[in-house]
């Protein structure tokens, strides 16, 4: 029997080299193009592997602590994906490259723990969907960023990201990357569902793209639509949504978590511990600002918090966080329970309350409540969740599931809510 002897006095030597193969545990693995790879080396998109997926949702799913790096990238292989068998099926003509580039830069530019930085932008600023116009901005302005991408691509993606210039009008490249159907969700579904351990958001990914056609109108928008052999399979993915919301996403607990995380956040910006143009955007994102805001990932925000001096609720939050003390729900109504309080036009108005009524009432509501409870009134939160069900074709605020086109060989193209048994 051969031994083989450990001989001390080799040398090792490493070499660096640029691989472009990335080992995704939801995707396998991901081949990327010279020019992707060079953005994903970028300072702007490697903060991503700071800014966590789904916030602090791994104090209630211990593994859940992905983040929009690896999102970003099981995006831009999604993307590829639709992108060449739309192309194999014809009729319609997708540039895969570009396609694959904007999924790649769609999220660059979320802020720290991901959506909940974008409440407290909106909350400080009043605008909403704040973060398309970061991502923006750095595929614009980033030095690294714009350069890989060249300025032809970099105006291209950040046209479609803000559904302007080249963007206003629907296309199928725009629907792969943002529309009722897109990457964003297919990703982020089966992406969330393995680091939560949990199986709610599987469904079939690759019928779905075997069903992906390319359809346009005469003279018109292009679409993203599916085979009718695909109904089931988007079925599917939307019931995977909902039950992402009703058990990962909505879970009470973690409601609770990101309110706390919000209510730190906002209230660092209001005692000066963070920095009020960084989460307050302003409308000029240069940059100066761009550079200025890469330096914010979760560590930093939470770092900055963390050592506030005692009295600081900012940090007084923060750290009941990092320790795992966390706010518990202890009142839940339901609107059924505001109608019998109430009249049923006050209940409903109540329900029905926008964002503007709810910043000017809610601190006067959450002050009265922590007197009756003799406790600080940062210890109290109030939360309106959305009345929208999610079972009933779920979409984001500028395009809906119900726009998700069915085409097949013998009929004019149907919109998906007039064919599927289970959403109609």
């Amino acid at each position: 029997m051969a031994l083989l002897h450990h001989t001390p006095n080799i040398e090792q030597v490493f070499v660096l080299v640029t691989l472009r193969e990335v080992r995704d545990p939801v995707h396998g693995f991901i081949e990327l193009e010279a020019t992707e790879w060079s953005v994903v080396n970028s300072r702007a998109f490697q903060r991503l592997r700071g800014v966590q997926q789904l916030a602090m949702t791994h104090l209630v799913y211990p593994g859940a602590r992905h983040s929009r790096f690896e999102h970003c990238i099981g995006a831009c292989h999604i993307a590829g994906r639709i992108a060449d068998r739309v192309n194999l099926v014809g009729g319609v003509s997708v540039a895969p490259d570009r396609v694959r580039l904007a999924a790649l830069t769609h999220d660059i530019g979320h802020g720290p723990f991901s959506h909940v930085s974008e409440e407290v932008f909106e909350e400080l600023t009043g605008r909403d969907n704040i973060h398309e116009s970061l991502s923006s901005a750095i595929v614009m302005n980033d030095p690294q960023v714009s350069s890989s991408l060249g300025e032809e691509v970099s105006t291209w993606i950040s046209d479609l990201l803000l559904y302007q210039g080249s963007a206003v009008r629907r296309t199928v490249e725009r629907d792969i990357v943002s529309g009722p159907a897109d990457i964003d969700k297919l990703d982020y579904l089966l992406r969330d569902s393995h680091y939560c351990g949990v199986n709610y958001g599987k469904y079939d990914l690759s019928k779905i793209v075997e069903s992906a056609h390319g359809f346009q109108e005469q003279g018109g928008d292009s679409y993203l639509a599916f085979n009718e052999d695909g109904i089931y399979a988007l079925e599917e993915m939307l019931l995977a949504r909902y039950h992402m919301h009703r058990q990962v996403y909505g879970h009470k607990t973690r409601i609770g978590i990101d309110r706390m995380l919000v209510r730190a956040m906002l209230s660092g910006v209001e005692e000066g511990l963070l920095d009020r143009n960084i989460f307050a955007p302003p409308t000029d994102l240069n940059e100066a600002f761009v550079q200025e805001y890469l330096e914010w990932d979760d560590a930093v925000v939470i770092q900055t918090l963390t050592k506030a001096p005692a009295e600081s609720v900012a940090g007084q939050i923060m750290r009941a966080l990092v320790e795992r003390r966390l706010c518990k729900r202890k009142v839940h109504l339901e609107l059924s329970d505001l109608q019998r309080r109430f009249e049923k036009s006050s209940a409903g108005w109540i329900a029905r309350a926008d964002k503007s009524v709810l910043r000017e009432h809610r601190p006067l509501a959450e002050a009265e409540i922590a007197t009756a409870a003799n406790v600080p009134p940062h210890w109290v939160i109030l939360h309106w969740e959305d009345r929208k069900s999610q079972v009933s074709l779920p979409g984001d605020d500028r395009i809906s599931a119900k726009d998700i086109l069915i085409v097949s060989p013998d009929s004019p193209p149907d919109q998906f809510h007039d064919r599927s048994e289970v959403f109609t």
